[in-house]
């Protein structure tokens, strides 16, 4: 897994842990929401990840390291996190 900067939008750090499928990104932000994390599911475009995922969670890239500690303890893989 590695992070990769897409950009800034609006002076804001938002991240996106991709994930392969509609199904771990509603998992996904189920468990972040039950740590108190707002997440969003968005589609990524096949351009944006080095591995086509198709889906993402979008959040605060201020929570980084509890949502990859969340994710990982509850055994949700993600490929990589991005920065927009």
């Amino acid at each position: 897994m590695h992070i990769m900067k897409l950009g800034i939008k609006g002076g804001d750090f938002m991240c996106v842990a991709s994930l392969r499928s509609m199904t771990f990104a509603m998992k996904a932000k189920r468990i972040l929401q039950e740590k108190g994390i707002n997440a969003e599911i968005i589609k990524l475009e096949p351009h944006m990840t080095h591995n086509g995922c198709a889906y993402g969670i979008k959040f605060d890239c201020i929570n980084l390291y509890s949502v990859q500690d969340a994710l990982t303890k509850k055994h949700v893989n993600y490929t990589e996190i991005l920065n927009l």
